[in-house]
């Protein structure tokens, strides 16, 4: 027997109620494809009664989450709900929805009425009302988001807490998913105060605001602020773009505005003065280097592509509590731990604060100041220290292969449904660096991948510990020939004490550039760059040799062209 079950719902033209029949088979639901019926994973059922989801606004569903505990069997035909109720949802992400036919999905949990949001725990996490169903597609790992999140929490005051799950979407059964928490302010959370409109002087000004560097997309109010000096290497200065995220853009006031945009400033134009590495005066004046570091470690392990540059939050308490800047939580990493086939992203032996380097025309550079960080003895001591005491825990070979181990044997079963649903195995999708022909090598593969990092960054991050010295009495560019013959190519040659990277600018008299030179960044040593295919007319030339992340030339001198 059908079983038959009436909800009201409430048109979004005033006055209009709508009754809505839903036939229930047998006495559950039933998921076409892939004869789904039943999974060791929680199953989440969304019902939009034939309405399409869309990017934006929420439109709204019904939620049935079901879960009857840990090591049980979920099924489809199960009475007893973990959770049922009303939702608004959408379509969320930015290439994540664009590129993947598995869209991932935002929700809010809601009354009954279908408008005022509810706070609800799920799957045991903190009660709250905003949530988001991850749709992993290019990783078939389907793990690397929730794997970062493992490891964040245990590092990081907050990361996202997740659950992996197997979602229902009107009847198609539509793979693997994780349920988590989406980013913002809230006591289980982001902990910081709440900033009112009318909280515009005084302490209550100064907190709680959360910023990010992303993409402007998404149904978020758009709003924000550029940063005041240019990053990267190409064409184009870009300036990084920091997003009002709370309060959103319309509803923080002028004041607010100021205050946080004027802090992010101060912290930025910190890197352009003398003692910009003094332990106390100089960016650590502005912004936590714990929390600098423990960002830097989690992108850096992950080799993230997108990190530093995209899905990038920063947040402030109100001074009363703490005065400083602090970057987090992570965010979107499934473009890292070797997924991506552009800029390097796949390769275990670079540092992904490098990405300007390699991609200098991309839309989205790192912002200039973590390469000027690494050029900071102090924090480089300060990051390999805290980098070797992890890895004698939370981030030891041992813990983080034993943690993909145990996801992988989690979503064993769920895993072959998945691809069953997306045939995708043994097949590219955009931007896979590796291949697997089965799921078993795309988890060996990213166990091999992060095995490789260790290695790497055990030693890149040892670097930065070596002795140090000041470039203005050390620097001693050598340049050959000269003069030069018109055809002939000019070398700079130099010994570097830092993690740096070498830019060269040459200038006739009349002040016009001719032309750059950049070098790839390098640790401690000697390293030298060339023209290749010089020509210029016969005169006088003044060439300067700059260092990443500063402004003043470290060294200046003539070239004769004859």
């Amino acid at each position: 027997m059908g079983q038959i079950l009436m909800r009201r719902y409430k048109n979004y033209s005033p006055g209009i109620k709508l009754w809505i029949c839903i036939l229930l088979v047998g006495t559950g639901f039933k998921a076409d494809t892939q004869n789904f019926q039943s999974s060791n994973l929680p199953i989440f059922v969304i019902n939009t009664f034939g309405n399409p989801i869309a990017n934006e606004p929420k439109i709204l569903a019904d939620l049935d989450i079901l879960y009857n505990g840990p090591g049980q069997v979920n099924r489809l035909t199960d009475t007893t709900r973990h959770y049922r109720g009303r939702i608004g949802v959408e379509y969320r992400g930015s290439s994540s929805q664009d590129l993947s036919p598995k869209k991932p999905l935002g929700f809010e949990t809601r009354k009954e009425d279908g408008e005022t949001n509810l706070n609800v725990s799920l799957l045991g996490m903190p009660a709250e009302n905003d949530w988001i169903l991850l749709a992993p597609y290019s990783d078939k790992s389907l793990m690397r988001d929730v794997l970062i999140h493992h490891l964040a929490a245990q590092i990081m005051p907050y990361s996202s807490r997740t659950r992996f799950g197997e979602l229902v979407l009107n009847g198609q059964y539509m793979g693997v998913y994780a349920l988590m928490e989406k980013i913002k302010r809230d006591k289980k959370r982001v902990n910081i105060s709440e900033l009112e409109p009318t909280d515009n002087s005084g302490d209550k000004l100064t907190g709680g605001y959360i910023l990010k560097i992303d993409k402007i997309s998404g149904s978020t109010p758009q709003g924000g602020f550029n940063s005041n000096f240019s990053s990267g290497n190409g064409l184009i200065p870009r300036r990084t773009y920091y997003q009002y995220e709370e309060p959103e853009a319309n509803v923080i006031t002028n004041a607010q505005k100021d205050y946080i945009r004027n802090l992010v400033n101060s912290f930025e134009a910190s890197f352009s003065l003398p003692n910009y590495k003094h332990p106390t005066e100089g960016y650590r004046k502005y912004a936590d280097e714990e929390s600098l570091i423990h960002f830097m470690i989690l992108n850096e392990l992950a080799n993230n592509v997108d990190g530093y540059r995209l899905s990038t939050f920063l947040y402030k308490e109100v001074d009363s509590k703490s005065k400083k800047l602090k970057f987090g939580p992570v965010w979107d990493f499934n473009l890292g731990f070797g997924n991506a086939d552009y800029c390097q992203g796949g390769n275990a032996a670079v540092l992904a604060m490098d990405f300007n380097n390699r991609c200098p025309n991309d839309n989205w550079q790192v912002p200039f100041y973590w390469a000027a960080m690494f050029q900071d003895s102090l924090f480089g001591a300060n990051l390999y220290k805290r980098w070797s005491d992890l890895r004698k825990s939370t981030l030891s070979e041992q813990k983080i292969i034993g943690a993909i181990d145990s996801m992988a044997a989690l979503l064993n079963e769920a895993q072959q449904r998945n691809f069953q649903r997306w045939n995708i195995l043994s097949q590219y999708v955009w931007p896979n660096a590796y291949i697997g022909n089965s799921y078993n090598n795309e988890i060996q593969y990213l166990k091999d991948w992060v095995r490789k990092r260790l290695i790497y960054l055990d030693a890149s991050f040892k670097q930065l510990t070596l002795p140090k010295y000041y470039a203005d009495r050390y620097f001693e560019p050598v340049v050959f020939p000269n003069p030069v013959a018109q055809n002939q190519d000019v070398n700079f040659k130099y010994y570097i004490h830092d993690y740096d990277q070498i830019r060269v600018e040459v200038h006739d008299i009349m002040g016009r550039r001719m032309f750059d030179l950049k070098d790839g960044p390098h640790f401690n040593g000697t390293n030298q760059i060339r023209t290749t295919g010089l020509w210029l007319p016969a005169g006088l030339y003044v060439y300067n040799i700059y260092i990443t992340g500063t402004r003043e030339a470290l060294q200046t001198g003539k070239i004769i062209v004859r």
